[in-house]
């Protein structure tokens, strides 16, 4: 039975194929009206059950059937016929900029074009040359409109976005005089994936900063270029949008692109009852027309009556309740973490040696870390007992010899039935223990959950690594039943990993958010299989802070005496 936004969503659907069909306008008009009154109404299906589901404005006899049939089946015969005629992908090339309902049917019905990339071979191929309404600036707009579609649709993992940002602020800075740049956007709130970057910048010379932008030598293709926004498409296939406006202007600005869409429209609303107006270009008073202007972001919020909202939550998602209450948590720095307790050498399947990565790690000014190699099981690439026992005298001189403490670890894989790839002797000689899952993956969800809460309450095991298994746009992980595996993580002092490898970002931040509430202990680690990958302990950051996690709840923020201390009460407890 669907509801009443899927029920609108399909009534725009046939009053959107209605108008491609031909049908007359007060025709196809009646289903937008009637979606309209099914967005703002009370559930349909009670309004069927009552009979009053005609009462709602424009809605007769044979659009209420409609409506009838599409909450009981999902469909109805009249969209069914509709798409008889149109293909579902005609919806994409409604979306294309300078696509409207009538360029669309031409270009179905007298050039069999259904879908954005039967649009774009044929212009490719020169077919739409000489075509009515298509001279050669409107395919050029056309052009524009694709990549700009495919910009919307396309999604990029965080950490290569952040990579392509950051060459992108230092293009700018380098050429052209800025007042202050920065990320906003998805991007800015630590996302997983984003759909384009966004950047926002002052200056006085708005239009050099412009034109010095669309003029970049990465860029594939402008898709606007105006006097205070440009937009570049990049040969990877990623949008970025760059806004510029005076510096006075700077925290309105940065607040606005930074989002999210739902986090602004609360602040909107908000802001509404107070009787103010929120922009890019200021706050306005409604009442005595004046305009407020910030130069920073927490003027914004302080003006709405909130403390400031770091971009991490601004997610809609109950942070602005707590800014009135100025309750929000202090959430977890960089600058906070001591150590690293996941990284990989050659010994298993790194890329650099082991004092390469000790020396790394020594270098970011880090207290200590553990080197966590590969356990039995994981074939060529894993270290047997032995192995692991000849690791340590090496880790020891390598440590005293870069000033760092490097414990001796090691990410053991959690076998089928929970227990881990070393026997207790073994798992015994070890500082800490990061037990992952890498195999058996397609187990059923109790199976899964029975798998995690053994090991958690294996004495020996520290730290559940990248604990759902996700790959990012590759695989959503193993399922389990989240709330007994946290219940237990919790209970036995067992910690859970947040993987900051660009893949994985795993422990998601939803999750780590619903885990705090167990009283569960965190890690923020790089996974890191090169000297590079060290920078992955930044990513695992911004998930923690999505997830409202303060340092007490990070382990790797504790100092080394009370992570020794964690280990052992677990082992104690025996």
């Amino acid at each position: 039975m669907l509801g009443n936004a899927d029920i609108a969503r399909k009534l725009n659907e046939i009053r959107t194929l209605m108008e491609l069909a031909g049908e007359p306008f007060y025709k196809f008009m009646a289903y937008e009206r009637a979606a309209t009154a099914v967005e703002n109404a009370a559930p349909v299906s009670q309004l069927i059950a009552s009979g009053e589901l005609q009462k709602l404005p424009g809605i007769g006899k044979s659009i209420a059937a409609t409506i009838a049939e599409l909450c009981d089946a999902g469909s109805c015969s009249l969209l069914s016929d509709l798409y008889a005629r149109f293909p579902p992908t005609i919806f994409e090339l409604l979306s294309v900029s300078g696509i409207g309902t009538k360029t669309a049917a031409i270009l179905f019905e007298q050039y069999g074009i259904g879908s954005v990339e039967d649009l774009e071979a044929a212009i490719e191929a020169g077919n739409l040359a000489g075509a009515p309404r298509m001279g050669p600036k409107t395919l050029d707009n056309i052009r524009r409109g694709i990549l700009a579609y495919r910009g919307r649709t396309h999604r990029t993992p965080l950490a290569a976005a952040r990579v392509i940002a950051e060459e992108t602020i230092d293009y700018l800075r380098t050429r052209v005089p800025l007042d202050r740049i920065s990320l906003a956007g998805s991007l800015r709130r630590a996302e997983t994936t984003v759909g384009d970057i966004d950047i926002v910048c002052t200056s006085v010379d708005a239009p050099s900063v412009i034109q010095t932008f669309v003029a970049w030598d990465r860029a594939r293709a402008v898709l606007a270029d105006g006097p205070t926004k440009g937009t570049i498409w990049l040969d990877d296939g990623l949008q970025i949008d760059l806004r510029v406006l005076p510096d006075e202007l700077y925290g309105n600005l940065l607040q606005h692109f930074t989002g999210s869409r739902e986090h602004n429209i609360q602040l909107r609303e908000d802001a509404v009852r107070k009787g103010l107006r929120v922009s890019e270009n200021g706050i306005l008073e409604l009442e005595t027309g004046r305009t407020i202007i910030c130069r920073t972001e927490p003027e914004v919020y302080e003006v709405l009556g909130m403390e400031y909202i770091p971009p991490e939550l601004r997610s809609g998602s109950g942070e602005l309740e707590a800014a009135r209450a100025r309750t929000l948590p202090q959430l977890i720095e960089l600058s906070d973490v001591r150590g690293d307790f996941h990284m990989h050498s050659t010994w298993s399947d790194g890329r650099n040696e082991l004092e390469e990565m000790i020396a790394a790690a020594a270098s970011r000014g880090y207290e200590y870390h553990s080197m966590s190699d590969h356990s039995q099981s994981r074939g060529w690439i894993g270290l047997s007992p032995d192995d692991l026992l000849s690791q340590r005298p090496i880790i020891a001189q390598l440590s005293k010899k870069h000033s760092i403490t490097t414990l001796c670890s090691s990410e053991v894989d959690i076998r089928a039935d929970g227990s881990l790839d070393y026997d207790d002797e073994t798992l015994a000689q070890l500082d800490i223990v990061v037990g992952s899952v890498h195999s058996a993956m397609r187990q059923s969800r109790d199976e899964m959950t029975r798998r995690l809460i053994r090991a958690c309450e294996n004495p020996y095991l520290n730290i559940i690594g990248h604990p759902t298994g996700r790959m990012i746009e590759i695989s959503p992980g193993y399922e389990f039943d989240y709330d007994a595996v946290f219940a237990a993580a919790a209970r036995t002092g067992t910690a859970l990993e947040i993987d900051g490898q660009g893949k994985r970002l795993d422990l998601p931040a939803a999750l780590a958010r619903r885990a705090k509430d167990f009283g569960v202990v965190f890690t923020v680690d790089s996974d890191a299989h090169d000297v590079k990958g060290l920078e992955g302990v930044a990513l695992a950051i911004g998930q923690a802070r999505r997830a409202w996690l303060t340092r007490k709840e990070i382990l790797n923020t504790w100092p080394l005496e009370e992570v020794r201390a964690f280990v052992q009460r677990k082992r104690e407890v025996r």
